[in-house]
């Protein structure tokens, strides 16, 4: 009986102990941006960020280590699991094939564009692979998964926090400033619809500025959008199994890849039921804010600052040349 509670203790119940106090405080710092952001306004990833930073100095509470480590990794491949429970192939045969031609052109030349500019900054590899795929899919989400299938220590936790503060604000600014700029190129409601769903980063950012248009221009923003995340499952999975294929340690990144193409598939296959895939979006999202709390207790301002300006204009090029690739690629395939 002794032996049974010692092997409990050393198998599940003493690494939860251990986790818990720096766990508990993720989840504190999660639920009060959340709160925050739903009675400023503001977006929650931010203010959940700015808590992070200002309890930076608890991370290295050898108390809080476990639980912080717990969340930065393991809590973002649950979220990046669930994930797959709001994508599916119905997306990709409701929007046509205009829109699915516009994002096969744009997400390559993005991604492949980004390692070269990244180079020609001298930023890391790493580095600039996250943030082309974070402008080219879908900001936030696709940076923390790419991230997810990175080998621990090969991308410090300061540059992918460059990535997600710099994304997500660009995507801001650009919900705010395409919209009037493409009526003002003339473009009619589908084609700015379009446009805005191929080249604005978050679903949110997209769908809020098609709306912003008209009914017409969000619903096709929304779409295009989607389009652009449904490729999210693919190009993690090639992405892992190329980063990971000289990896002598023990691989870590499969079983969270399965989850969400498991979720993927049964959500095309119309298997699951809208409540328990709006419970597993919602879950995504939560996992998602308390690993953006732990990865800002983990990262300093100082830190983050020191990186200069080299990430910021890597985003912002990357989003100007989304843009123009896009319009190019909408008048090259409406010929």
């Amino acid at each position: 009986m002794n032996q049974t509670l010692r092997a409990i203790d050393t198998h599940w119940w003493a690494p939860a102990r251990l986790r818990y106090p720096g766990t508990a405080l993720c989840v504190v710092l999660a639920l009060a941006g959340s709160f925050l952001a739903n009675h400023y306004g503001a977006p929650a990833l931010v203010l959940v960020l700015l808590l992070g930073f200002g309890f930076a100095s608890q991370a290295s509470d050898t108390r809080l280590q476990p639980g912080i480590a717990f969340c930065s990794r393991q809590v973002l491949r649950i979220g990046i699991a669930f994930l797959g429970a709001r994508i599916g192939v119905e997306q990709l045969i409701t929007v046509g094939s205009l829109p699915l031609l516009m994002v096969l052109t744009c997400v390559p030349i993005t991604i492949g564009s980004a390692l070269l500019l990244g180079k020609w900054l001298g930023l890391p590899t790493l580095q600039s692979l996250v943030a082309g795929v974070a402008v080219a899919i879908c900001g936030v989400s696709a940076a923390v998964a790419v991230a997810a299938v990175i080998p621990q220590g090969r991308l410090e936790d300061r540059r992918l926090l460059g990535v997600v503060v710099g994304v997500t604000a660009l995507g801001t600014l650009s919900m705010l400033v395409l919209p009037p700029l493409f009526s003002s190129l003339g473009y009619n409601q589908v084609q700015t619809g379009l446009l805005l769903g191929a080249s604005i980063h978050d679903v949110a950012q997209a769908a809020g500025a098609g709306y912003l248009v008209s009914d017409t221009s969000g619903d096709i923003a929304t779409l295009t959008k989607l389009l652009r995340v449904a490729l999210l499952a693919p190009l993690v999975l090639l992405l892992g199994a190329m980063l990971n294929r000289n990896n002598t340690g023990k691989a870590e990144h499969p079983w969270f890849l399965l989850g969400f193409i498991a979720l993927f598939a049964m959500n095309s296959l119309g298997w699951l039921p809208e409540n328990l895939q709006d419970a597993l979006t919602t879950a995504s999202k939560a996992c998602l804010l308390i690993t953006m709390a732990a990865l800002g207790m983990r990262t300093s301002l100082s830190s983050l600052i020191a990186q200069g300006w080299r990430p910021f204009a890597l985003l912002a090029m990357l989003s100007t040349l989304l843009v123009i690739t896009a319009m190019t690629s909408m008048a090259a395939f409406s010929l």
